[in-house]
């Protein structure tokens, strides 16, 4: 709490500074009104101190908040110094000198320090890297020469007939004054140069959203550091334009500072600033057009009915140049409002996931992003599948419902209130991601459920039919071999039966291995075990017709293979048939297979039997599609089409 009263009441003496030094400058006596009337601390003075305490509050330890305090509360001292000093030493206070001393150098440690500390250390209070911590030393160095130097240059800071000699003054120190025109201040404007151009390393290492941030904030350090050594770099530069340049540096800086820490998501900046920036942006368009006017209608026709008619113009004109700046700084901080756009940008961020979990993350960082809060989840089934920016306390829930089945809810963190319409449009497109998604762990899960089922009836197989069966085997062995001393004769049935039961273990382990995968498919390709299965089929006569099928997943051959295997079943049993026919074909796009018989077709009631079911499931794995056509006196064609998704 003291903390926060620091700040605060900071920011409020910054602006109460710059209040009193214009009281001094144009007050008594007459020597005051020479001095200068405007300087970029006026505005630093007020500004820096209010944004730098803000920060501070939201976010502790802010290395670039204290700066920018820091910086502010020196600006507003130099301001409020130079006329205080003036008149101190003109009423004859004591200490006066100490004032003007004062009032000579301490604008040095507020103006190198924003153009060295805060580019170096933006945006998170560390240099880009470890080979430019030596540049902070030597700029640090360079403030504190620069100080000294000016604490111990022998100088008078007269006003008027009033002397006041610097009390430290050094000769020694004023013999360098050559040295440090010609030398220091080039080196120090250098290095001030290198400061910022560190912003281009990290502009240079940044991602898409780093690099925004830099070149929002470069360009007013730039123009900062070019206005404030604007004596050494253009000598002659009429004051109209520096202070124009200047101005419009200074204002921006802490503009920029606190957009790229929004751009960061340190914290729920984003309202506050684009409502600061639309307004400040309002008032300015609208201040200069109502002047504008007053002063031509004054100049034209001379009516006190002036300022009227400026007041009815502005407001007629405040509803769509609001808009139009409202539309201008929503597009510098990357807020989109328009949910057709919106909903555009997450379609086709969307496209370029690798795969429907990818999108979905997508798809929540376009959402956390459009409706400006500081953080979004995705809860699928009651579990969160994907999170973007700060989540904090109590967020609002918007359930995710796909075709009237709840499967999920949305989380917006930071706001209170974001936009219903655009919540609506954003909220469709990431239930549709979100059923993709759980449809995808239902698959994932399917298929690790059907392997561990299939490994646990393999186990059960093997450990009761396979093997009891070699461990009889082994004792059928062992009473053999005893058997050749003492009964000779009787060991021949017995092995020829021992012969009989490894037989049936033999066709007990195929039958194992057929379960598994057909080693026809291996040994002879599809349409070879296709043709081995006709050719087993004494009656009724089987035809195969296909052409080159190709190479072909093992899945589709497995699926091709068992319902062909099952629909030569029912011919055999149910049919009756005379003959059948069994036609491949491959598209680019799919796989068909057609089975028909000239049989008695199915009865008027037939169930869905096993072999049906069975045939059935197995296209509908791979995304086909599986039909029967029956009729008494045709027989029964199934038709099968398999999609090639994966060739």
């Amino acid at each position: 709490m003291a903390r926060r009263t620091l700040l605060w009441a900071g920011a409020v003496a910054g602006p109460l500074c710059v209040l009193a030094a214009y009281r001094f400058r144009y007050g008594t006596p007459e020597a005051l009104r020479t001095s200068q009337a405007w300087r970029p601390e006026v505005i630093m003075g007020v500004l820096y101190p209010a944004v730098g305490a803000f920060l501070l509050s939201r976010r502790q330890g802010l290395v670039i908040g204290r700066l920018l305090w820091a910086i502010g509360l020196l600006a507003a001292a130099f301001w409020l110094l130079v006329p205080l000093s003036r008149f101190a030493l003109i009423e004859g206070w004591p200490g006066a000198v100490l004032l003007r001393w004062a009032a000579s150098w301490i604008w040095l440690v507020e103006f190198l320090p924003l153009l060295m500390f805060v580019s170096l250390l933006f945006p998170d209070g560390r240099p880009p890297s470890r080979r430019w911590y030596p540049v902070l030393w030597v700029a640090a160095g360079l403030i504190a020469y620069n100080v000294v130097y000016t604490w111990l240059r022998p100088v008078d800071y007269a006003v008027g007939p009033h002397s006041a000699v610097n009390p430290f003054g050094l000769e020694v120190v004023g013999g360098l004054e050559g040295f440090h025109a010609r030398v220091m201040e080039p080196i120090t404007v250098a290095v001030a140069f290198l400061c910022i151009g560190s912003l281009a390393v990290r502009f240079k290492a940044g991602d898409a959203v780093a690099r925004r941030q830099i070149g929002l904030m470069a360009y007013p350090l730039l123009g900062t550091a070019v206005s404030g050594f604007a004596d050494m770099l253009w000598p002659g530069l009429p004051f109209w334009a520096f202070a124009t340049l200047t101005c419009t540096a200074v204002t921006l800086v802490p503009i920029a500072l606190s957009i790229g820490i929004l751009r960061y998501r340190l914290y729920d900046l984003d309202v506050i600033v684009n409502r600061t920036l639309v307004y400040a942006a309002l008032t300015v368009i609208l201040g200069a057009v109502y002047f504008g006017l007053i002063f031509v209608v004054s100049t034209l026709v001379a009516t006190p009915a002036a300022g009227l008619v400026g007041a009815l113009i502005v407001g007629a004109l405040f509803q769509p140049v609001r808009s139009r700046v409202q539309l201008s700084v929503d597009l510098m901080l990357g807020i989109e409002r328009d949910p057709y756009r919106l909903a555009d940008r997450l379609s086709r961020s969307v496209q370029r996931a690798e795969d429907p979990s990818a999108a979905l993350a997508a798809a929540v960082r376009s959402v956390r992003r459009g409706l400006g809060v500081s953080g979004v989840a995705v809860e699928i089934d009651g579990s969160v599948a994907h999170t973007d920016g700060l989540l904090t306390d109590r967020p609002r829930t918007v359930p995710l419902v796909w075709h009237g089945e709840p499967i999920g809810r949305l989380l917006l963190y930071g706001r209170a209130k974001a936009d219903q319409r655009l919540a609506g449009v954003l909220t469709r497109h990431v239930a549709d991601l979100a059923h993709t998604v759980r449809l995808l762990r239902v698959s994932r899960e399917t298929v690790i459920n059907t392997r561990e089922d299939e490994r646990r009836r393999l186990s059960r197989d093997l450990h009761d039919g396979l093997g009891p069966t070699l461990a009889a085997l082994a004792l059928s062995v062992d009473t053999a071999r005893i058997r050749l001393t003492t009964d000779p004769e009787a060991v021949e049935p017995a092995l020829t039966a021992l012969r009989d039961r490894m037989s049936a273990a033999i066709a007990d382990i195929r039958e194992l291995v057929h379960g598994l995968r057909p080693p026809a498919l291996d040994r002879l390709g599809l349409l070879g075990a296709v043709r081995a299965l006709a050719a087993d089929l004494p009656e009724p006569r089987v035809d195969v017709v296909a052409d080159e099928l190709g190479e072909l997943t093992p899945v589709h051959e497995m699926a091709v293979y068992r319902i062909v295997q099952e629909a030569l079943t029912n011919v055999r049993k149910h049919a009756h048939a005379t003959s059948a026919e069994i036609r491949l074909t491959r598209t680019d796009e799919h796989l068909e297979l057609v089975v028909t018989d000239d049989g008695r077709g199915l009865p008027r009631q037939a169930g869905q039997g096993l072999g049906l079911t069975s045939m059935r499931e197995r296209a509908t794995e791979l995304g086909g599609t599986f039909t029967i056509a029956s009729r008494p006196t045709t027989g029964t064609t199934l038709t099968t089409r398999l999609p090639l998704r994966g060739r």
